[in-house]
């Protein structure tokens, strides 16, 4: 290969990589995406200004599961299945809607609405059972005794603490 070739590749590979390493960090920032919300074609269709909106979509973010440990008289680890926690952030959102000309009245001037971001942690279900025999018991010579089969379900979390601002000016 002759070296303009090799030289054309380490250039388009170092743009790349830059390129890749650019956009990573600005779709992770503050666990959400920006998503722009584009109403031109409501100022077409209706004949009025368009309300002004902007908001993101949460990323959740996996966090690491509590790892199933061995109790005392269970012959399967506890939890089973357990419960994967998640984090992220609900995104702030802005909306300004112009009233002046649906009313009429210029002393309206808009709606607004403003809700701030806020964290959200969630967790997933978990499951817990146990089989209806014990763990080896050494006064029967490692043999298991009979139990009761047990079985239960660790409820879903959601923590967060929303919040919203409306205007009327």
């Amino acid at each position: 290969m002759k070296s303009t070739a090799r030289g054309t590749f380490a250039v388009l590979a170092g743009c790349l990589a830059a390129a890749g390493a650019g956009a990573a960090p600005a779709a992770a920032s503050g666990g959400q995406v920006p998503v722009p919300v584009p109403l031109n074609g409501v100022e077409n269709a209706l004949h009025v200004k368009a309300p002004e909106l902007s908001t993101g979509v949460p990323v959740p973010l996996p966090g690491r599961p509590e790892a199933p440990r061995f109790t005392t008289g269970h012959m399967l680890p506890q939890p089973l299945l357990p419960a994967v926690p998640l984090s992220t952030e609900l995104p702030a959102t802005r909306v300004v809607a112009p009233l002046s000309d649906l009313t009429g009245d210029h002393k309206i001037d808009h709606l607004g609405l403003a809700t701030p971001g806020s964290p959200v942690q969630t967790a997933t279900p978990g499951a817990s059972v146990n089989p209806p025999l014990s763990g080896p018991r050494a006064d029967r010579m490692g043999l298991p005794d009979v139990a009761l089969p047990q079985a239960g379900l660790e409820s879903p979390l959601l923590k967060t603490t929303p919040g919203a601002v409306l205007d009327l000016a």
